[in-house]
C-alpha cells in the first residue's frame, strides 16, 4: 500500500512539473531533506540527487541519470549534463585534522558537530559536461566551456574554454578571443528560442553580425517553478 501512495504522490508530481514545462523522471525522491531547486521552462531532469540546499537551473537545460547536484547554487540556461556527473563535490566531506575521518564520531549518536565548510559551485549558461566529470565545490564554469568526459574541475574555468584530464586543463578554446568576447556581450541565452532559431547559429560571426545590428534585444521572461520534496511552487521570479 506505501509503494502505490508513494506512486501516486510522484506521478501528480511530475504532472506539475509538465505543467510548468519540464520533465522529471524521479518524482520527490531527487531531493534530499533540506534540497531544493529553482527551475525555469524546459529544464529535464533525469534519475539524479539533488542535495544543495537551494539551486537554480536554467531554461532548456537537460541533466541526465546518475548527476548528483551537491554544493552548487547555479546552473545557467541550455546547459548540457551528462550522466554521472557529480557537480559541487565537496572538498572537506570528512574531518581530516579529527583523530578519525570517519563519520562514527559525529553520527549516530556521536556528541560531536561535524560540518563541511564549503563555497559553492556556479556554472555558467550553455556548458557541456561530459558524462562522469567532476566539478568541485567552490570552482566557476564560465559560460560556452566544455569539460570532458570523466574529467576532474578543480580550478575555475573560463568562458567557451574545452578542459580535460586529471586535474582539468585548459586544452583548448572554442573561438577566437574576439568572438569570445562578443558572444558574452551579446547575452544571447537570454533570448526566445524562436528569435534564436532565426539566426546562423552554425555561423558565430553572422551570428553575432545579426545580434549586434538589433536596435532592441528583448529578454524573455520564463516562468520559475520551486520543487522539493515537500512538493511543487510555482514562483513569480525569474532568472537570467
Amino acid at each position: 500500500m506505501f509503494k502505490i501512495i508513494e506512486s501516486i504522490k510522484a506521478a501528480r508530481y511530475k504532472r506539475l512539473v509538465r505543467s510548468h514545462g519540464g520533465k522529471i523522471a524521479a518524482g520527490p525522491s531527487t531531493f534530499s531533506k533540506y534540497a531544493s531547486a529553482d527551475l525555469e521552462e524546459y529544464v529535464q531532469l533525469g534519475h539524479i540527487k539533488i542535495r544543495s540546499s537551494q539551486v537554480g537551473i536554467g531554461a532548456y537545460t537537460y541533466i541526465r541519470s546518475g548527476t548528483h547536484l551537491s554544493f552548487v547554487s547555479s546552473i545557467g540556461r541550455f546547459c548540457s549534463i551528462g550522466s554521472d556527473c557529480v557537480i559541487g563535490q565537496e572538498k572537506h566531506s570528512h574531518p581530516s585534522s579529527w583523530v578519525s575521518t570517519h563519520p562514527f564520531q559525529y553520527e549516530d549518536g556521536g556528541n560531536l558537530e561535524y560540518r563541511a565548510d564549503e563555497a559553492l559551485a556556479q556554472i555558467g549558461h550553455d556548458v557541456w559536461i561530459g558524462a562522469g566529470a567532476t566539478v568541485l565545490a567552490g570552482v566557476k564554469v564560465g559560460t560556452g566551456a566544455i569539460i570532458a568526459t570523466k574529467a576532474l574541475v578543480s580550478r575555475d574555468v573560463p568562458p567557451y574554454a574545452i578542459v580535460g584530464g586529471n586535474p582539468a586543463k585548459v586544452i583548448k578554446y572554442r573561438h577566437a578571443e574576439d568572438i569570445i568576447a562578443r558572444l558574452m556581450d551579446s547575452e544571447w541565452w537570454d533570448l526566445d528560442t524562436a528569435t534564436l532559431r532565426e539566426l546562423n547559429m552554425a555561423d558565430p560571426e553572422k551570428f553575432l553580425r545579426s545580434i549586434e545590428s538589433r536596435t532592441s534585444r528583448d529578454k524573455v521572461n520564463y516562468r520559475v517553478v520551486c520543487l522539493s520534496q515537500k512538493g511543487v511552487k510555482p514562483l513569480k521570479s525569474d532568472r537570467s
